[in-house]
């Protein structure tokens, strides 16, 4: 273990000292200063202490968005102890697997989500966010621990699309690592006012929250996503910034409040998990907002690349480079570099990285052999070493021996008019192995074969072409970080070539 002392507790700290009076946090119309904020950790830290919490201990978080969520973890973190967020959507024993598997001590939820606990053995004690007033110990204080670098401050468990989830060890150094260098590539500042409708429990929203706490800004807290009251929180909150997938800075665009709303203060805007439509890009800069995208994952403290707004047009699609201190390799199946324009691997390495994944060393191993995390991403680099992702390594599909990448497909539809949501999986095929079969939403607009069809012989290769079309009468299935479910769609229509016609 490092030497290095680092607890991520202290950052409150600091700001406390430094910005005593300034807001830290507001959600449903509660506001606490920075002082507040430290004063209420302290004081829940010594009543989590009496609950026999010690360092490495590890504390599960079964909660909706609230400010208690945060309170706890930086209580947690002052004890030395280990957050360990949970998915709210888990089934009581995909709560129950990690609960076991991360050996919590303690388990938070809300009232609406303690059915979900029903399966928690004894070694756990439950408790109901909404009694957590008798732990705070009026007047007592607890100064943050002298943890090293190293130390856990984070169990990240993946959503186990592919199975068993794998809990992602993030340290007090990787969060504080992947902090730093998004508050670089943001240009975050204590005045910044920061919305995050998104959920705590996911990566992406825990690390808004963490960039933005790191930076001494405040975190204007939602429960979930609304776009008409994002709107408002730009207009009577003044907020600085708002980050999210292209679908959401969709909506926005698409409200009718968008040509009017006073949106003077938003100077902060970012998306990640799809690449951003030139559309939707120009639609957001015409307002004046420069937009960033990246390219992130849990076990990377949720940083990896990202492109500068200067270059959001001219390197259209691209991912961008590396954030502060990072490295970036694209690699064959041997771990060898591949040359420019060549698709393989996204590799990276950075004091962001995890540690490992806990209890789980062939998974560890795999993951971060070389000295490298393996993504499991596809991608390429151009001549200037920007990053442009192509597909999910575990979802790309080989058609007669063809690679074929989902993800571009997906790409070239989105344009079309109706399209509200579009998947491409790959379908049984008896001669080619698997062929693409083209899954929409269209909320009730007419989007015909023909169309899809025509669109993609006019921009794709002919052995990309989609075989299948189906029109979803429900939204496409998703998990909690928003990201299409292609594990259950496989499922799904695996028999599509039996029940429909092929296209071409």
């Amino acid at each position: 273990m490092s030497s290095t002392q680092i607890n991520l507790a202290s950052i409150g700290e600091y700001w406390a000292r430094w910005r005593p009076d300034e807001l830290a946090i507001k959600y449903a119309g509660v506001e606490y200063s920075w002082s507040d904020l430290n004063r209420r950790t302290g004081e829940l830290a010594y009543g989590l202490r009496s609950q026999g919490i010690q360092r490495g201990d590890r504390i599960a978080l079964l909660l909706t968005n609230c400010i208690e969520w945060c309170e706890l973890t930086m209580a947690a973190w002052k004890l030395g102890a280990v957050i360990v967020p949970i998915n709210t959507r888990f089934t009581a024993p995909e709560v129950e697997f990690v609960v076991r598997n991360a050996g919590a001590k303690l388990l938070f939820t809300n009232a609406g989500l303690v059915a979900g606990t029903s399966t928690v053995g004894a070694d756990c004690t439950v408790h109901l966010v909404e009694d957590l007033a008798s732990l705070y110990v009026s007047g007592s204080t607890v100064v943050a621990a002298d943890t090293g670098i190293d130390e856990a401050a984070f169990i990240c468990y993946t959503s186990g699309t592919t199975g068993d989830p794998k809990g992602a060890v993030l340290t007090h150094g990787s969060f504080e690592a992947g902090s730093k260098s998004w508050a670089v590539a943001l240009g975050l500042k204590p005045e910044d006012r920061i919305v995050l409708p998104f959920p705590l429990a996911f990566t992406g929203g825990l690390a808004l929250w963490l960039y933005t706490y790191w930076a001494g800004g405040a975190v204007l807290l939602e429960s979930i996503v609304d776009t008409d009251r994002i709107f408002d929180l730009f207009e009577k909150e003044k907020a600085t910034g708002f980050m999210g997938v292209p679908t959401i800075f969709q909506q926005i665009v698409d409200h009718p409040r968008w040509k009017t709303a006073d949106i003077s203060t938003w100077s902060k805007a970012c998306s990640g998990g799809a690449v951003v439509p030139p559309s939707l890009l120009k639609d957001v800069q015409s307002r004046g907002i420069p937009m960033l995208q990246m390219f992130s994952l849990t076990e990377s403290s949720a940083a990896g690349t990202v492109l500068p707004s200067s270059r959001a047009l001219d390197k259209l699609g691209s991912a961008g480079i590396p954030v502060l201190h990072t490295q970036l390799k694209i690699a064959d199946d041997d771990d060898n570099e591949v040359g420019v324009g060549e698709v393989g691997e996204i590799l990276l390495k950075g004091p962001q990285i995890m540690r490992e994944y806990w209890n789980n060393p062939e998974a560890s191993a795999a993951a971060l052999r070389g000295g490298w995390l393996h993504t499991g991403d596809l991608g390429y680099v151009d001549d200037e070493g920007y990053l442009y992702v192509v597909d999910r390594k575990k979802d790309m599909l080989i058609s007669g021996g063809l690679n074929v990448y989902p993800a571009e497909i997906e790409r070239v539809l989105a344009a079309v008019p109706g399209v509200v949501e579009v998947a491409v999986i790959g379908v049984p095929h008896e001669r080619w192995g698997e062929t693409p079969a083209v899954i929409v939403f269209t909320a009730g607009a007419e989007v015909t074969a023909e169309t899809v069809l025509a669109k993609c012989k006019a921009e794709l290769a002919d052995f990309k072409l989609p075989r299948y079309f189906h029109v979803s009468d429900t939204p496409l299935p998703r998990n909690m970080s928003g990201k299409i479910l292609k594990r259950e769609m496989k499922i799904q229509y695996a028999d599509l070539p039996k029940t429909s016609q092929p296209i071409r």
